[in-house]
């Protein structure tokens, strides 16, 4: 009698598994050392048209997207390096690489070109006292810089209403110090290319005060000039301020 074979039951074969997605670009960071930073992050595929050190600066910045405290400051200084850095059509590439919008990158240049002036500013970031919005607003070019030092001086934290509402108030108690238009006072109105600029009568010191405050006006601007649009609005304003600073020459000069 024939031996019986064993029965063998085969296991159904699995199917084999979908290739993988590829995945995203890597571009891995430069031998430029800035300091401690994520060693790598996914950059969309148009970071190829930046430089190296652009790319370096796009990952630290998508590394600094929680921009609180210590982290809200790289931002800002990683922002600043960035704009100072890129060339001609580079800027809006870094822009939309790191997914910021431009309001979002002038906010952070503010508030860097401030900490500059305002180490006491810096602080108040490192501690929480000031979250990205109110230090972008409290940042504003059109902050007056003892404005800026009395809110910094607050104990309680600030809100955006807080230096909203102080900054009408400090230009309306301005305003309300104008002195009325007479030709034969140096001091009185002034008519620029048909528009008139009221100049606030006030001694040397005050006058020297007010003089510091528009170079700092002018400077925070400057550092902001790429963001201004290029409309009939900027130029009547640039050439009145060219007329305005010919017309402080001229008087300066006449007076010594």
């Amino acid at each position: 009698m024939a031996k019986k074979q064993p029965l063998i039951i085969k296991a159904p074969e699995r199917p084999a598994p979908p290739a993988a997605a590829p995945a995203p670009p890597i571009y891995e960071l430069s031998t430029i050392v800035l300091d401690a930073a994520p060693t790598s992050a996914a950059l969309p595929p148009e970071a190829v048209g930046l430089s190296d050190q652009l790319r370096e600066l796009a990952v630290r910045v998508i590394g600094t997207r929680r921009r609180i405290g210590e982290a809200l400051l790289d931002a800002c200084r990683y922002m600043s390096e960035a704009r100072a850095v890129a060339e001609e059509g580079q800027w809006y590439i870094f822009l939309r690489v790191t997914d910021t919008s431009p309001d979002s990158a002038e906010t952070l240049l503010n508030i860097h070109y401030r900490v500059g002036q305002h180490p006491a500013f810096a602080e108040k970031l490192r501690s929480g006292w000031l979250n990205q919005t109110v230090a972008g607003e409290l940042a504003k070019p059109s902050t007056p810089p003892e404005l800026f030092q009395q809110l910094l001086a607050r104990d309680q934290p600030l809100r955006v209403a807080d230096v909203k509402r102080a900054r009408r108030q400090t230009l309306q108690a301005r305003d309300e110090h104008h002195i009325v238009d007479n030709p034969n006072n140096p001091g009185s109105l002034v008519s620029l290319g048909g528009a008139s600029q009221e100049l606030i009568l006030a001694d040397q010191g005050s006058l020297a005060a007010l003089l510091d405050e528009v170079v700092a006006s002018l400077e925070a601007i400057a550092g902001q000039a790429h963001a201004l649009p290029t409309g009939a609005r900027t130029r009547q304003a640039l050439s009145r301020i060219t007329k305005a600073m010919a017309l402080i020459r001229s008087r300066a000069s006449a007076g010594e």
